[in-house]
């Protein structure tokens, strides 16, 4: 409805429906939107007024916006252009970073609720509808911030754009909203969300568990990119910020790229047990905990001796395990993609050579729980007994095969030690083929600085005690960023980032070892803080959450930082950078302390 005032201003009016009217949850919320709404004054936000009583009926008061919804844009000329989907983008973005800057997240962001002002000099989207928004913080209350508000806790918003998280209120930030950023960006690229089903739950397990649909050719490389950053199912590999994506927005604009914290791609060795993509340099799986090994040179062989007798040929089955469990361990630098791959070895058979005794037991072990049976040698495989009977075995089958085949030739004396030294050369050139590996060298992906290879092993040690994966995938999300920002050209080899990153790593753990403690004494609790108790306890995760958070983004930054450095060709150095994520970790540490 609309609101004529004596100023002669002219208001939006939104009233309750009257099957509405006796529903108190309904009721809750339409209050809500008046109290966290008010104090959101921004270009991209629907302006709201408040409550006031008129004829006798409580209306919301806001902002009125002469035009049409985005869903109705969509809908009659989707595809959208390039040019006007980052415009419009650009805009929900701003919004969002102003509403995320007073602690205020929407939950409910979608085409519906993004309108467009028809009388703007350019593309003008608003945000409105905070019905379903929360206060970003758990335990805020009026006096230090947007409090929870009603249904806060519930599981609210719109299958089409809820990120994967918001089954789980606990897990619910500005990340969710930009999230539904993405699904709203792929919708004005294609016209549809990027995710369907034939029920709420079938698109609720799509946006978990489908990989996200192909994009339109048309679109640059660089908005295609955001929009994938933006649709990862981890909130640790999305932009942590929206100002972020604003940058990207206008830098894509501009005909650049957009600047946005290198991850590991889809195409990344993947984890044998869990088939999560492995971080290079990292010496464990952060999804699943399982430890990688290292080819540190040596003078061990391993030999695999089973299961199966001497001259069989390993189960099928069993070697294609092997083969992806070597797949898997980028970092020891055996490549079994030919001999191992292409055939089926006799066993036993040499599967590394010239490792070091610790890397060679720490294969076997694993190789046992693979099923596979193998024993470790500092001697030349051919001193194994198993292998010298298998080599005997294959050298008189040869021996024999030689002869036969020579028969002809042993009339006369001479043809008589041809045929001899034949047959030597076959059996001792088969004993000696008995003995090769039959895997080669690969390269190994570069270790860490030693700094932060320590801070990572830390990190393993502790995964245990962080059983959630949230909170596994926020340490995956820093350890990622540490391992890719260490090798940046400008930042190699400069101990003191090397030494920052170490202490952002363990501030990380530390965060989500007391994250998933705080998360394990509030369930079975009400979450509203309705005690002095709660409410600290709430405030404690808060702090936690948020400076965790903060740390990631500062990686973010500093990477954007370099790249713009590289753009500008202006001369980088490690100093800014240092400084900015030494103030991060250090309030980090002090929520620690």
């Amino acid at each position: 409805m609309r609101v004529h005032r004596d100023d002669g201003a002219v208001l939006a009016g939104k009233i309750l429906h009257a099957s509405h009217k006796s529903d108190d949850a309904a009721a809750a919320r339409f209050r809500q939107e008046a109290r966290i709404a008010a104090a959101l004054d921004h270009l991209n936000i629907v302006r709201v007024h408040g409550i006031e009583t008129i004829e006798g009926e409580d209306v919301l008061l806001m902002e009125y916006v002469d035009g049409s919804t985005l869903a109705r844009h969509i809908a009659c000329d989707a595809p959208l252009h390039e040019a006007e989907i980052l415009a419009i983008a650009r805009g929900i973005a701003a919004g969002l970073e102003h509403a995320h800057a007073h602690g205020v997240v929407h939950r409910d962001l979608k085409p519906a609720n993004i309108l467009l002002d028809a009388h703007a000099p350019q593309v003008e989207p608003k945000i409105g509808d905070f019905g379903m928004a929360r206060g970003s913080s758990l335990g805020a209350d009026d006096a230090s911030g947007p409090s929870l508000g009603a249904g806060a806790l519930a599981v609210l918003g719109t299958p089409d754009y809820m990120a994967p998280e918001c089954l789980d209120p606990l897990a619910i930030d500005g990340r969710a909203d930009l999230y539904a950023l993405g699904c709203i960006i792929y919708e004005m690229a294609t016209g549809q969300p990027p995710f369907v089903g034939a029920t709420p739950h079938a698109v609720l397990r799509a946006h978990r568990d489908e990989d996200i649909p192909a994009l339109p050719d048309a679109l640059s490389l660089g908005l295609a990119s955001l929009v994938r950053a933006l649709l990862a199912k981890s909130p640790g590999q999305r932009p942590q910020a929206a100002g972020t994506v604003v940058a990207a927005i206008d830098r894509i604009a501009n005909g650049g790229v957009a600047v946005l914290a290198r991850r590991i791609d889809d195409s990344a060795t993947r984890c044998a047990l869990c088939n999560t993509p492995l971080v290079p340099g990292v010496a464990a799986c952060m999804a699943c905990g399982q430890a990688l090994l290292r080819g540190e040179p040596g003078r061990a062989s391993v030999v695999v001796t089973g299961p199966g007798d001497v001259g069989d040929k390993i189960d099928s089955d069993l070697r294609e395990r092997l083969c992806r469990w070597l797949t898997s361990q980028p970092d020891l630098g055996l490549d079994a993609t030919k001999a191992l791959a292409k055939q089926i070895p006799r066993l036993p058979f040499t599967l590394a050579r010239s490792i070091a005794e610790t890397q060679a037991m720490a294969m076997v072990a694993a190789l046992a729980e693979l099923g596979i049976v193998a024993e470790t040698t500092s001697r030349h495989p051919l001193m194994l007994a198993p292998m010298r009977r298998k080599a005997a075995t294959m050298s008189g089958r040869v021996g024999i095969v030689a002869l036969t085949s020579s028969a002809g030739l042993l009339g006369s004396g001479p043809g008589l030690v041809s045929a001899l030294l034949v047959t030597v050369g076959l059996v001792l050139g088969t004993t000696l083929f008995t003995a090769r590996r039959v895997t080669k060298a690969s390269p190994r992906v570069a270790a860490l600085p030693p700094a932060l290879d320590a801070a990572v092993a830390r990190t393993v040690a502790a995964l245990p005690a962080v059983t959630s994966t949230r909170h596994r995938d926020a340490l995956r999300a820093m350890i990622e960023r540490a391992a890719m920002l260490v090798r940046e050209p400008e930042l190699a080899g400069d101990p003191a980032i090397a030494d920052e990153l170490a202490r952002a790593v363990d501030a990380a753990t530390v965060a989500a070892a007391t994250l998933e403690r705080l998360d394990r004494e509030l369930v079975g609790h009400r979450l509203g803080g309705e005690t002095r108790a709660a409410r600290d306890r709430l405030q404690a995760r808060d702090l936690w959450a948020s400076r965790l958070q903060g740390v990631l983004a500062q990686l973010d930054a500093i990477h954007a930082r370099l790249v713009h450095a590289r753009g500008s060709a202006r001369a980088s150095t490690s100093v800014d950078e240092l400084a900015a994520l030494r103030a991060q970790v250090e309030a980090l540490e002090e929520v620690q302390a």
